[in-house]
């Protein structure tokens, strides 16, 4: 239902998201407009920064604007912090190549912008946005850190 919007091999296995939310800064929900489920976030929290693990509309409502208010109320809950995502790089050889520019533009019209940084990782290369001015490279790489118990290895560069 949610999956969808995320290819196989970028997934946790639930067993890891489970372990992980375990933790006080990392939130695991539910979503739902009343009886009706929308969609999951998962996401970390640290001292200067809230990183969108995931976001996952339900597809038979995407398009409705779940999306965009699951973004608003983060952003209002957190108007201090770098909010940070990642996304596969836009580029025109990609088979989902339509898909990737479709997210880039969701997001950058709800207040995200491209960094000039890359996360770097076992499943491939991604590309970080953020609503901060600048990313914040050292708080986001604490807070992957914080979410991961220190196992996850990763790089962050241009």
């Amino acid at each position: 239902m949610y999956l969808s919007a995320f290819p196989a091999n970028e997934r946790f296995s639930m067993f890891s998201l489970l372990a992980m939310s375990l933790k006080a800064n990392v939130k695991f929900h539910a979503l739902y407009d009343q009886d009706v489920f929308c969609g999951i976030a998962y996401y970390v929290e640290s001292s200067s920064t809230v990183y969108l693990t995931y976001l996952a509309v339900n597809q038979d409502l995407r398009g409705h604007g779940y999306g965009s208010k699951i973004l608003t109320m983060l952003e209002e809950k957190y108007p201090d912090k770098q909010i940070v995502i990642d996304i596969e790089p836009v580029v025109p050889t990609a088979k989902n190549y339509k898909q990737r520019v479709s997210r880039l533009k969701f997001y950058e019209r709800n207040g995200f912008h491209r960094t000039d940084q890359k996360l770097k990782d076992q499943d491939g290369e991604f590309e970080a946005l953020t609503t901060a001015k600048k990313l914040d490279k050292s708080g986001f790489a604490k807070t992957l850190k914080d979410m991961s118990f220190g196992f996850y290895q990763f790089k962050i560069e241009k």
